[in-house]
């Protein structure tokens, strides 16, 4: 996963990366339940140059939840990283940052949630909780709706009834294959993403990308090098949008993608590398100039392609997916998700050639 200038936006980073905040006393390396080892290695993302270490977590879990802080280290960047991993009454399995709220200011779960939100990331959002149901750990979904520039972006999570703590992101089964599970949160959205190859391809490669990150631009062409390699009988490849809020013009160029893609799935692609190659000098004030010219010339019913850029649902499917991404365990982009498992690109497209090669071989 080749990390972005800005990966995500400095709101969502802190968001993702919240566990920082919790390291300001020394921890120490403790040995961990073999079966909570098994579930990390599966859910982190394969990376040949990464090592796995477990310390204490530097804050108090629920009762009956167990978990360790999984530090991991690399000479890649974009393979560092440090989760909480949890395992609930339940069985199920959580790997990322739970929030601790309960000493919040705040009558309710909601605005402790509001107020921790703000304090700590400087972001503004509206909790709305479930509370006509709980799980079978006994937590209630909640979805924090952050108001961006182009909308609602609505992050997922569970929260006890109490309001002690917020879990940012899903527990999965741990009796269940979690790469499936991961699949699973993604499929409504892959089906209305552009893709290239057989539906029921051996591989699917998940390409979640922004049009104005550098790193996207260098990255890509590495589907179409492994299209060209593997044949698209063999690989399916499908580019997910996610327009990351501190690029101005990051969301329209999603959004005037999908109105080409929606009359013209082909012209999709040529108008991606146009994206890519003309990146440096595409800006927020001329990029609708720039993105009808490319319409026009294709000969786009332009009619069609106004009524889509315009329209709330697909602005809100976007911001539903990216949503999803980011309550998925996608902190960066571009990442890629290999057949459900999140896999390092390496240099120049090397991690995911030689683990795609590896899924054929078998």
């Amino acid at each position: 996963m080749l990390q972005p200038t800005t990966p995500v936006s400095p709101r969502v980073k802190r968001t993702l990366l919240l566990c920082t905040l919790a390291l300001s006393t020394p921890l120490f390396a403790i040995d961990v339940d073999p079966k909570l080892d098994k579930l990390v290695r599966e859910a982190l993302p394969v990376c040949g140059e990464a090592t796995i270490s477990y310390q204490e977590l530097p804050f108090k879990l629920l009762p009956r939840f167990t978990g360790a802080l999984v530090r991991i280290e690399s000479e890649r960047p974009s393979c560092e990283g440090q989760y909480s991993a949890v395992l609930s009454p339940a069985g199920r399995f959580y790997l990322g940052m739970p929030w601790p709220i309960e000493s919040e200011e705040g009558a309710t779960a909601e605005e402790k949630l509001k107020n921790f939100t703000w304090r700590n990331m400087n972001m503004n959002v509206s909790p709305v909780i479930d509370r006509t149901k709980t799980n079978e750990d006994g937590l209630h979904s909640a979805t924090l709706f952050q108001l961006t520039e182009s909308g609602k972006l609505p992050l997922e999570g569970e929260v006890d009834p109490n309001g002690r703590m917020f879990f940012f992101g899903h527990f999965l089964s741990a009796k269940s294959d979690l790469r499936a599970q991961r699949m699973k949160a993604f499929e409504s959205f892959l089906g209305k993403s552009p893709a290239r190859g057989a539906e029921k391809a051996a591989v699917t490669i998940v390409e979640f990308s922004d049009f104005e990150c550098p790193s996207c631009k260098r990255s890509s062409g590495f589907g179409d090098m492994l299209l060209a390699k593997h044949g698209e009988e063999a690989v399916r490849y499908i580019r997910f949008d996610l327009p990351l809020s501190g690029h101005p013009w990051a969301f329209s160029a999603a959004l005037a993608g999908r109105a080409i893609h929606r009359q013209k799935p082909d012209v999709f692609w040529e108008f991606k590398k146009q994206v890519y190659e003309n990146q440096e000098n595409l800006n927020a004030f001329m990029f609708w100039d720039w993105a009808r010219g490319f319409a026009e010339d294709r000969e786009l019913d332009m009619k069609k392609f106004d009524a889509d850029v315009n329209s709330e649902e697909l602005k809100n499917e976007i911001l539903a997916g990216a949503g999803i991404a980011f309550s998925n365990d996608v902190r960066a982009t571009p990442t890629y998700l290999i057949n459900g498992v999140f896999v390092d690109a390496g240099a120049e497209g090397k991690g995911l050639d030689e683990y795609v090669a590896k899924l054929l071989a078998k």
